[in-house]
């Protein structure tokens, strides 16, 4: 086992090696696993989570880019349909997660121990399962998508619009979900520029992709979920071409194997991401529950402002976010390895720049509100305006939220089920229920806007009472 020169005090150093028997065919031929085992921690959280953050940026860029578009050449209502239609997306992204982060965590986890072709399974399995579900999560929604519609409540131009970018979108369900998986796997496999250079090319395609249908082509908003399913599917290509490669050639380090490793790993995959899955579940279900409460109290000028708020707060979350994601193979492959103050220091420096960065963004948006909103939808004042007070009372979240998206990451990489799961379902739905129950009757319109920062809130309170926990249990 690699030996950490700087953390002599670990009690988990010493722990005997595995049998014999124990599958680590390939372990002392991988470079990934000496990479994450033995450089110093500081310029290995750099290495690994800039190109995550600078993933996660382009992604922003495209999404907001797509917004200014959206809104610009289609006006507010427009810009609100996409924010109607997140609960169904939700369910499209919490599938990915589910698969991407449960099952690469077990990747890590086995690669940290040396359990090189183990990993390759899993490999095999997660990308079998995403393309299968994405596959028949696209049947159903062919099936029943006038429902679907009229489920989330929306009506008139709103739906029409909601429409027409659902009957677009969902048939890319499949490689959208199969980018995810494929992106963190190959951050597993040491290769985190690469991942990287791969989505940064996918969103500037989605970006000009956005121009091109909805100014050139003026095809309305079915443009731009076209614009995003094809720059998708050209990412997951190349990522199964990354892996499919490896696996011809008989390269060392991660690769596509036989999808298999029982019902055991299949279950460890699900449950150790299903805190994820329900995330994202709850985002969808908590903003279908903010969304008529806007209708109910504002009107679909709130839904507007309200999704030009989370436009403009989209960098933030996204930055710490890519820090977290770009972290987890650290976290995985030290408790793998059994190095418990490496995996406590690296928590600690990744809170510490996510916090940084939270307040960096908090202090932008309370200053500069007004000229970044402006740029969404210049000709609505009255959308405009409402917007920027929304955005500068929802971005007191931003300074909570590091904790909670932490937090859960964290857990997730240690394969903490319950603990990950316990973060995952106060912040993405118990907190939310109850802010909305609670304070909109009390103040109107402005208790919708305060119930993100309720949430966050609380969630930072559970999660500093998980880690001291996990650190006493861990640390003894």
């Amino acid at each position: 086992m690699p030996r950490d020169q700087d953390y002599p005090q670990n009690r988990e150093d010493t722990r005997p090696e595995p049998p014999r028997g124990r599958e680590r065919d390939s372990a002392s031929a991988d470079p990934a696993r000496e990479f994450f085992l033995n450089r110093p921690l500081g310029g290995l959280i750099v290495k690994n989570a800039l190109p995550a953050v600078a993933s996660m940026l382009f992604i922003s860029l495209y999404q907001v880019v797509d917004g200014i578009m959206v809104g610009r050449r289609l006006g507010p209502e427009a810009l609100a349909s996409v924010n109607i239609l997140y609960p169904v997306v939700a369910v499209f992204i919490g599938l990915a997660v589910m698969i991407g982060v449960g099952g690469n965590a077990r990747i890590a986890v086995l690669l940290g121990a040396g359990e090189t072709k183990k990993a390759r399974r899993v490999l095999g399995l997660i990308a079998a399962l995403g393309g299968g579900l994405g596959i028949a999560g696209s049947a159903a929604v062919a099936f029943i998508l006038p429902d679907i519609i009229a489920l989330l409540g929306a009506s008139g131009v709103l739906g029409e619009y909601a429409g027409q970018y659902l009957q677009a979108l969902y048939p890319f369900a499949a490689p959208m979900i199969l980018s995810f998986i494929l992106e963190q796997s190959v951050r597993n496999d040491g290769r985190p520029n690469l991942a990287t250079a791969v989505m940064a090319f996918s969103a500037l395609l989605n970006i000009f992709l956005d121009y091109y249908f909805l100014f050139v082509l003026n095809m309305g908003i079915s443009g731009a979920a076209l614009a995003t399913g094809i720059a998708q599917s050209l990412a997951a290509a190349f990522f199964l071409a990354y892996f499919l490669v490896k696996s011809a050639a008989r390269r060392p380090g991660l690769a596509f194997g036989l999808p298999g490793g029982g019902s055991g790993t299949l279950w460890i995959i699900l449950a150790n991401g299903f805190s994820e899955f329900f995330t994202e579940l709850a985002g969808g279900v908590a903003t279908f529950l903010f969304n008529r409460s806007i209708l109910h109290y504002v009107g679909p000028l709130g839904v507007a402002a309200y999704s030009l708020a989370q436009y403009l707060m989209i960098f933030g979350i996204m930055i710490v976010v890519g820090m977290g994601t770009g972290t987890q193979p650290i976290l995985s492959y030290n408790h793998g390895a059994g190095l418990f103050l490496r995996v406590r220091e690296a928590l600690a420096r990744l809170l510490a720049a996510s916090l940084a960065v939270a307040g960096f963004f908090f202090l932008l948006l309370h200053w500069q509100a007004e000229p970044l909103a402006a740029f969404f939808i210049p000709e609505h004042p009255q959308a405009l305006d409402l917007a920027v007070q929304v955005t500068k009372i929802m971005s007191w979240s931003l300074l909570l939220a590091p904790a909670g998206i932490v937090g859960s990451i964290f857990f997730t990489s240690l394969e903490k089920v319950g603990s990950s799961l316990a973060v995952a379902v106060f912040r993405g739905l118990l907190c939310t229920v109850l802010g909305l129950a609670i304070f909109p009757p009390l103040w109107g319109q402005w208790g919708i806007w305060i119930t993100p920062v309720f949430s966050e809130g609380v969630t930072a309170l559970l999660v500093i009472f998980l880690v001291c926990r996990w650190h006493k249990e861990e640390g003894r």
